[in-house]
């Protein structure tokens, strides 16, 4: 049985791709398709997802690896291959995925019951469950970046579902825009290490920059390139994964993905498309390793996005948006931890705030509807848990903790403050949310009840795991969310929030970054283009031998179209005419005459094939 479920992991990307074709196609050729029926296989296929790759997870081995490759681009002796590459650490984002994707579809089908487009929304999910598990089994570099194009892609689609509202647009525009800037670092440090290896390694095949290689790889790499052309394409690689997991200075993007819908915003937050930036550090770790100081860079980079992310949370009044801010600085917990190569407890808070953050978003109030009490307490639930107060949210983020260097005290310092402002935001806007909305005794439907349970249970099932497994204590960030709930509790009851002349501005407009982007750095490329517009039109347009050697080309085609394609065309036309004449002379009724041109025409061919027969008897001859 454990070789039946090893040797077809690769169900696991073919089934939702399965599905979203079956989906698209069944609405493109008018096939009557019942909504029903998109829902259970939707939920199968997710199902299915997750059945696998847990049972996957528990029968590999520490170490072992899943291969199953086949060749897709040969060039002389540069190949790369596409297929699977499954290993523990791909096995548990993936787990992760097809678990929340589950949960996120069955609240859906609640959800989009009355949408008109609810097909498209889950054929949509579907192609992102198969982009993201295509990511995560990637088995080299290449393949890997042509999912992190499709994972935006899709996002795109999903961000900006509801095309016809302009917010919605641009939101979407906005977002895949940015993430723009990720791919290109990704696809030019691919680019570089795979010239570079292709060259002057000697072993071709390292060029595909296969992930089983990846140490034999980095190590080439930075013993035969200088030390800025190594620390330039990590510098890349973590570019590309910064931008994707919205960290400083990118984490804007993740603000304007806010116009998606509940169940979009629940999964890209979760375990989906921010995730993959941390995914993509893992499988990088080699090189990281090697270079000190990128490790150091990637803390820096996460406690900085954790800090400032987290002061902007505590001054937002739109709960996705607190939620969005949470995001970004939750990863950046996780960056902090790669950096720190605490890769567990990386992995085991990536889990948990899958878990967590899913559970928030669902149970957030929709189109400023009343919020009833139980979605109220689920919320609470939740806060309390990325807090790092209750269930997995509490196991994660103490094993980070626990893996800090003890005599690092500004570390452990900062960490307690980002502990205390998670647990700041997330209790002010629940009860921002609750006096603004009002709270209303009205139990949710079955299905939406459904996947709030499924996600308790999920939270407490890893805490129990995390328990058992790893070793840590309740320590200083415990405490340090405790009080801010309580702080929290007494300043709203006495109606005592304030606003700090200089932080509020600056944590409520994001420090000012999305501003900064969308009028300076906007204004400055239209400059830019303006200036070589002009450049062009006045210097180039007007300077003889630029405009005479832009004429030769020009009269040239002009030349061959006029004298050789258009006299071809001619030809043809005026020959067809001249045979059809000839075709009407000949049909003149007169049988004879019929058997004259029958005549000649057989003689004619009868002579061909004797002469070709004389020449072919020669040519066996000689």
């Amino acid at each position: 049985m454990a070789d039946l479920i090893l040797d077809n992991i690769y169900l696991v990307l073919l089934l939702p791709l399965w599905l979203f074709l079956i989906i698209m196609l069944g609405r493109f050729f008018s096939v009557y398709v019942n909504k029903g029926v998109i829902y259970v296989l939707t939920l199968f296929s997710s199902f299915m997802g997750a059945m696998l790759c847990g049972s996957a997870l528990w029968k590999l081995d520490a170490g072992r690896i899943l291969e199953n490759e086949i060749p897709f681009l040969k060039i002389d002796d540069f190949v790369i291959n596409m297929g699977i590459h499954a290993d523990r650490a791909a096995l548990i984002f993936a787990l992760v995925l097809f678990v929340v994707s589950f949960i996120v579809q069955l609240f859906s089908v609640s959800y989009m019951r009355d949408e008109k487009k609810s097909y498209r929304f889950f054929a949509f999910l579907n192609l992102f469950n198969f982009s993201m598990a295509g990511l995560l089994f990637s088995p080299n570099l290449f393949q890997t970046y042509f999912f992190w194009e499709l994972v935006s892609v899709v996002s795109y689609l999903l961000i900006g579902f509801e095309y016809g509202k302009k917010e919605k647009s641009e939101a979407s525009k906005k977002v895949f825009i940015i993430n723009r800037i990720g791919d290109t670092a990704l696809i030019s440090g691919i680019i570089m290490c795979s010239y570079f290896l292709y060259s002057y390694s000697g072993n071709a095949s390292l060029g595909s920059l296969s992930f089983t290689d990846m140490n034999v790889i980095s190590t080439i790499l930075y013993a035969y390139t200088s030390t800025p052309l190594f620390l330039l394409i990590c510098g890349l690689f973590i570019i590309a994964a910064a931008v994707k997991s919205a960290q400083v200075p990118f984490y804007t993007w993740l603000q304007d993905a806010m116009e998606a819908k509940l169940p979009v915003s629940a999964l890209l937050h979760s375990a989906t498309m921010v995730a993959a930036g941390v995914f993509i550090l893992l499988r990088l770790l080699p090189f990281f390793t090697l270079a000190g100081i990128t490790l150091k860079i990637i803390s820096v980079i996460g406690i900085l996005t954790a800090l400032i992310c987290s002061l902007c949370a505590s001054s937002q009044n739109h709960p996705k948006k607190v939620l969005a801010y949470s995001t970004s600085a939750q990863l950046g917990l996780m960056f902090f931890a790669v950096g720190m190569l605490n890769i567990k407890a990386a992995v085991a808070f990536f889990a948990a705030h899958a878990f967590i953050k899913t559970l928030l978003f669902l149970t957030l109030p929709d189109k400023e509807e009343c919020w009833n009490y139980w979605n109220f307490i689920l919320f609470l639930l939740g806060g309390l848990s990325l807090s790092g107060l209750f269930i997995s949210g509490m196991a994660a983020k103490e094993m980070i903790y626990a893996g800090l260097d003890g005599g690092n005290t500004v570390l452990a310092v900062l960490f307690c403050v980002i502990a205390f402002l998670t647990a700041f935001y997330i209790t002010r806007i629940a009860l921002v949310i609750a006096h603004e909305y009002g709270l209303v005794k009205s139990m949710p439907d079955k299905i939406k009840l459904t996947s709030y349970i499924l996600l308790i249970l999920m939270n407490i099932g890893l805490y129990w795991y995390l328990r058992s497994h790893f070793e840590y204590k309740v320590a200083e960030p415990f405490w340090s969310a405790l009080t801010a709930w309580v702080v929290v509790y007494i300043l709203y009851v006495k109606n005592a929030f304030w606003k700090v002349p200089v932080l509020y501005p600056l944590s409520y407009n994001g420090f000012y970054l999305d501003k900064f982007y969308s009028e300076t750095v906007v204004k400055l490329y239209h400059n830019f283009t303006g200036m070589l517009n002009k450049f062009e039109t006045n210097v180039l347009s007007n300077y003889r031998p630029v405009v005479f050697c832009s004429k030769i080309p020009v009269k040239l085609v002009g030349l061959i179209e006029k004298e050789f394609m258009d006299g071809t065309v001619r030809l043809i036309a005026v020959t067809a005419k001249r045979l059809s004449r000839l075709d009407m002379k000949a049909q003149s009724g007169n049988i004879q005459r019929y058997n004259a041109y029958a005549f000649i025409i057989v003689t004619l061919i009868l002579s061909c094939l004797i002469i070709a027969y004389i020449i072919m008897l020669s040519y066996i001859g000689g």
